[in-house]
């Protein structure tokens, strides 16, 4: 059978927004013409992921996982699954798209095969973080994913020991919203107290070699049998270490073991309220931050220690919360999501709205934007 039936060929920029609407709309980039409408029957979108040959979109509600073709006509998703308790609030792809990744309010991360079957993906693993799960992210070594919760803490799951092998509280009950990870050595966290901090992320305990690491993530993950699940919780040894000293720098608030991989360079606070996104730039110099004040800001991101991070560009034109952002391939470009019902493309450099994609009914939660080359 072909799964990829019903052609509706897209353009070769992928720009698609969805919404508490229960729409995931597709949008003709430079002019925001909206392309195609495909209703999510279940639930609101939480989150969305293209595939990395851009021919898949992965959209995740409250329990539902769905992917769609991009390229079909068809309201019919080429598979749907629905193990999760609650809102799925991360989603994402292995690079070589062999399985994918989520995270839960259930406090749950999920693996899903989707080579055998693509009917039928099978949740191969299971991770228990013990508080609701906001954000995960894939390390770029395709090996590690880190966590944020809802209690604060930044989780690291080292895939081939299938297990937690650090944890860290940062702002102890203050939730976490966004990680995001450049090319390997930095990672961002982002709170609901409108503050990033900036992880310097060290090599895995026994890192194999770069093609050792890379074989791993094409045919090892996920190993458990179709008939199986791991579920793996954190022991002792990997629970959240809390505050030695008086509140205050929140360095004091981690635990800094040799052998730990994340360690706190700096923290800066970015908002006065919530943030509910951070992404790097593909081009490592950028950091957005999108928050409930209405704003986006962009930050330089120096590389040496002694220089904090300073505000490059804040934009604004979005009237309620931001939820989501997305850079262009080249950093040249930004777009974004937001309760007022909209999504707009922003000149990075100018910071001028050039853009404005309306239609949704309801709060634009999520959007992804995918100018880069197929592989």
């Amino acid at each position: 059978r072909n799964l990829y039936r019903d052609k509706f060929e897209m353009p070769s920029v992928i720009l698609a927004t969805a919404s508490y609407d229960r729409t995931i709309k597709y949008w003709e980039a430079p002019t925001g013409i909206c392309l195609r409408t495909m209703q999510f029957q279940d639930s609101q979108v939480n989150c969305m992921a293209t595939s990395p040959n851009k021919q898949g979109l992965v959209a995740a509600g409250h329990h539902h996982l769905r992917l769609f073709d991009v390229n079909s006509s068809s309201q019919v998703p080429l598979w749907a699954f629905d193990s999760q308790q609650q809102n799925i609030t991360s989603v994402g792809y292995q690079r070589d798209a062999r399985w994918i990744y989520t995270g839960a309010e259930d406090n749950t991360i999920k693996i899903w095969d989707v080579r055998a079957n693509v009917q039928g993906a099978n949740s191969k693993r299971k991770y228990d973080c013990g508080a609701a799960v906001n954000t995960v992210a894939l390390h770029p070594n395709q090996i590690e994913l880190l966590s944020g919760d809802q209690s604060g803490v930044v989780r690291v799951w080292d895939l081939r020991a299938d297990g937690c092998s650090q944890a860290l509280a940062l702002r102890p009950d203050t939730s976490i919203r966004s990680i995001s990870i450049n090319s390997g050595e930095t990672a961002c966290v982002a709170n609901n107290a409108g503050e990033v901090f900036v992880l310097d992320v060290g090599n895995p305990s026994g890192a194999a070699s770069s093609a050792a690491a890379a074989a791993w993530a094409n045919n090892a993950a996920p190993p458990a049998s179709p008939t199986s699940t791991t579920t793996t919780t954190p022991t002792s040894s990997t629970q959240p270490s809390q505050p030695t000293s008086q509140p205050g720098s929140p360095k004091s608030q981690l635990s800094h073991e040799s052998s730990q991989r994340l360690t706190l360079s700096h923290s800066f606070k970015a908002h006065n309220k919530y943030i509910l996104k951070c992404l790097f730039s593909p081009s490592q110099k950028l950091l957005a931050t999108c928050s409930a004040d209405s704003t986006i800001s962009l930050w330089h991101t120096n590389r040496s220690d002694n220089e904090p991070w300073t505000l490059f560009k804040t934009l604004q034109g979005h009237s309620r919360w931001v939820w989501d952002c997305a850079f262009s391939a080249d950093t040249v470009y930004l777009v974004s999501a937001s309760s007022d019902q909209t999504a707009k493309l922003w000149n990075v450099q100018t910071g001028a709205s050039i853009v404005n994609y309306s239609s949704h009914l309801k709060p634009v939660t999520c959007i992804v934007l995918d100018d880069s080359p197929a592989k």
